[in-house]
């Protein structure tokens, strides 16, 4: 079934200029994403996903890693996800360079952010390995939760809905929701997560955090915003329960941190040409034919 941005390509492309009453005068332009990320798919890739997946929430609830830095642990999960990212190409995930342009100004901002806030913590409490710890496993829990787990999730719902499951950009509305949504439920249940809840209102919390990142990546196709993005919540967070900081003030960062993210996934989304406008109103009957 074509979209309406498929139907005004078409129209753009088969009309001449002089046709350009195809788009009706009372026609509204909105801006809408043209669909998932572009990552080809294969039955053993969804495998090591979910095997990543289902090792790194069995580690955390047995307490068992690779090591730690400082206090923070390192999954065991987190090799296999790096292997994903390999195996997929990491390119695909945002490491091209027309990706990473199209980032800039969110890459350098939040770079430069990342790297005071990292020199920051590791001075303040003298604990260096636990700074780039807390970097570390916020890329982990973006490859595994808002990556692997969203790829296994999403192609099993496009699967049961008769949708095509090989690479999201096919697979529609309800399944790239309905991975977002289960692999958010599957972050917020993990033991760190959980012992933070104190009522309904603080699990809303890490659900949310959770679609939030896992849309900007899956609609962006880029990994490391939401990772640089998740390392500064960590930060902060962490900075600010060790020195009894105003509650208050960490709320302010996070959403400054949120909100820059969601609007660099707007620019990008538009730079790469995957946030489009496009018209609501199309009178095909206006449009010239496609000559033959």
């Amino acid at each position: 079934m074509q979209t309406e941005g498929d139907v005004a390509a078409v129209v753009a492309q088969a009309a001449p200029q002089s046709d350009a009453a195809a788009i009706t005068e009372d026609a509204r332009w909105v801006t809408r994403w043209e669909g998932w990320a572009d990552w080809p798919l294969s039955l053993p890739m969804l495998l090591l996903a979910a095997v990543a997946v289902a090792l790194d929430v069995t580690t955390a609830w047995t307490g068992t890693d690779l090591g730690s830095l400082g206090r923070i642990a390192v999954s065991p999960a987190l090799p296999l996800a790096l292997l994903l990212v390999v195996w997929l190409g990491p390119g695909r995930v945002g490491f091209a360079r027309p990706r990473v342009r199209a980032w800039r100004e969110f890459a350098l901002g939040a770079g430069v952010v990342l790297t005071l806030a990292t020199l920051g913590y590791a001075t303040a409490f003298g604990r260096p390995a636990e700074a780039v710890g807390l970097v570390v496993a916020a890329l982990g829990e973006e490859l595994i939760f808002r990556f692997a787990a969203v790829l296994v999730l999403g192609a099993v719902a496009a699967r049961l809905l008769g949708r095509p499951w090989r690479n999201p950009r096919d697979w529609g509305t309800a399944p790239g929701l309905l991975g977002l949504g289960g692999a958010a439920v599957v972050f917020s249940a993990l033991p760190g997560h959980v012992v933070q809840m104190n009522g309904p209102s603080s699990s809303v919390a890490f659900g949310s955090l959770a679609l939030l990142l896992g849309y900007t990546v899956l609609r962006t196709g880029t990994v490391w915003p939401a990772a640089m993005a998740h390392a500064l919540l960590n930060l902060t967070t962490i900075a600010t329960w060790q020195t009894a900081g105003p509650s208050g003030l960490r709320l302010a960062l996070a959403a400054t941190v949120l909100v820059a993210l969601v609007a660099g996934a707007d620019v990008a989304g538009r730079r790469l040409g995957v946030r489009r406008r496009v018209p609501t109103v199309i009178d095909l009957r206006r449009a010239s034919p496609v000559p033959t």
